[in-house]
């Protein structure tokens, strides 16, 4: 007999609240964008949006209803059958938040350009337990994908950060 609707899952994780808070981050996200010019709110805007229509059928998928079944299962947002097995520890979750909190620093600093190989090679060796030359490949292959996307096809200048911008801190 199969459990019903996240029975055997801590009432934390089935909450409402992450979402609502995702939900209400995500929109003041939307909104703070739009005070950007035309050029500069567009990337902002577009992640708000759809981060926040995820959040949204997120939080739709945690009310327990017959209705939502096919939901829940194209979402995966079933609790029944979670991806993971185990409950990480606390400590890993909070490197993993100061590893994106670095990386954020970093970009605003050297910029995205240069941050995005740095990060992945150290990423990929230090957490993923992967070679150098694997990791090396793979930053050069995102490396030059996110160029072509955004420099070459897109024409539109990623953030060179506070180093490498003739504005320094004024561009902030």
């Amino acid at each position: 007999m199969s459990k019903s609707f996240g029975e055997d899952v801590p009432w934390i994780v089935r909450s409402v609240w992450p979402p609502i808070v995702l939900l209400a981050a995500f929109a003041g996200m939307f909104v703070w964008s739009s005070t950007y010019n035309a050029t500069a709110r567009m990337v902002p805007m577009l992640v708000a949006g759809t981060m926040f229509v995820l959040a949204a059928f997120d939080l739709v998928s945690r009310f327990p209803s017959r209705r939502l079944d096919g939901l829940r299962d194209f979402w995966g947002a079933d609790f029944r059958n979670p991806e993971m097995r185990h409950s990480p520890p606390v400590a890993g979750e909070v490197t993993l938040a100061a590893i994106f909190v670095a990386l954020v620093a970093v970009m605003m600093t050297i910029g995205i350009l240069p941050t995005l190989p740095f990060f992945i090679v150290a990423y990929m060796v230090l957490f993923g337990r992967r070679g150098w030359l694997e990791s090396l490949v793979v930053a050069a292959v995102v490396f030059a994908f996110v160029y072509a996307v955004f420099e070459v096809l897109l024409d539109y200048r990623l953030y060179r950060g506070v180093v490498f911008d003739e504005r320094g801190f004024d561009s902030w």
